[in-house]
């Protein structure tokens, strides 16, 4: 039977049965019969889900990493769009993988923090603060899709931390993403967040995939 130790994992590696059983002949025997009895299902070389939940499992094949972008926002309900790919923060660079009839893709991100531990079903999921997606959202900008599923991630949070999102945009420290944000929280939120960086006397787009034609004087942003 599957025992209360591997459901603890929501990915098993091979190396984790070793440790378990003390024995790597016996790991081998042991995956392959959950493999086969459908207890587990194999997702790359040495890599085994314990759970159907695709965020569970995207989340925990690399450590650390975390749901964000377009994925962390359909599961805050902020987009209707159906994922066919999940995307996940991550240290480092891999391949793209494909589990459960999803395409998982790892976006190499150096401000790895900002996320929290979700309960999904029988597994955790590693999921963005609402705080660290609206600033995800601009520093990544390409795993939202649109400038308009960055737009419905303001337009649709009904719950906010200024003070975490002080705290997120002082620890990235890009003016340019503060500037993004600080001005998409007055459009949509009515949040004036001016003053807590320096504005330099550069200008840049609002829009990451379209140049804006207005200029905004007091965040210097073309929209």
């Amino acid at each position: 039977m599957k025992g209360e130790w591997l459901e603890s994992y929501p990915v098993l590696r091979f190396n984790d049965a070793v440790r378990h059983f003390n024995s790597r002949e016996y790991a081998r025997v042991f995956l392959h019969r959950m493999a086969k009895a459908g207890r587990v299902r194999r997702i790359t070389k040495g890599v085994y889900a314990t759970t159907n939940d695709i965020f569970a499992i995207a989340s925990n094949i690399y450590y650390p990493s975390y749901i964000s972008f377009l994925s962390a926002s359909y599961l805050y309900g902020f987009t209707q769009t159906i994922p066919i790919a999940v995307y996940v923060a991550t240290t480092e660079s891999h391949k793209p993988l494909e589990v459960l009839g999803y395409r998982i893709e790892f976006v190499r991100m150096r401000e790895m923090w900002g996320y929290r531990k979700e309960r999904r079903g029988d597994a955790d999921a590693f999921i963005a603060d609402v705080e660290k997606l609206m600033i995800d959202a601009f520093l990544k900008p390409e795993q939202m899709g649109n400038f308009h599923e960055i737009e419905r991630v303001f337009a649709s949070s009904t719950k906010l931390d200024v003070g975490r999102l002080r705290e997120y945009l002082l620890r990235v420290g890009s003016g340019k993403v503060y500037r993004q944000v600080g001005f998409m929280l007055e459009r949509h939120r009515r949040i004036d967040i001016w003053g807590w960086m320096e504005v330099d006397r550069n200008y840049y787009s609002l829009n990451p995939f379209q140049p804006g034609k207005r200029i905004n004087t007091k965040w210097r942003l073309r929209v």
